[in-house]
Parts: C-alpha cells; sequence; structure tokens
C-alpha cells in the first residue's frame, strides 16, 4: 500500500500523526473501530493544550 500522499499530509499539518493500518485502504473495517476512540481522544488533547 503507498501511503505517501498521507505522510505527506501529515508532514505538513503541525501536529499531525499519521496512522497507518496494513491492508485497510480508504474503508474503515469494523476490526479497526477499537483502535480510533483513543487515537481522536489524543488528537483533541494535544489541540486544546495549544489552544
Amino acid at each position: 500500500m503507498d501511503v505517501t500522499g498521507g505522510r505527506a499530509t501529515a508532514g505538513a499539518a503541525p501536529g499531525a500523526e499519521l496512522l497507518v493500518v496494513d491492508g485497510m485502504g480508504q474503508d474503515l473495517p469494523r476490526e479497526v473501530w477499537p483502535r480510533i476512540p483513543d487515537r481522536i481522544a489524543a488528537l483533541v488533547e494535544r489541540a486544546e493544550h495549544r489552544a
């Protein structure tokens, strides 16, 4: 899977964090769901500390 576009986007956004899930592509399979809320919460926490 080529994630160069995702890496470039994350690199251009200050404080961004790229999560690469092997084989995921553009969909969001159910087995990945448990990993997502913690990542979103961490993003919100970082944003709140910058504000």
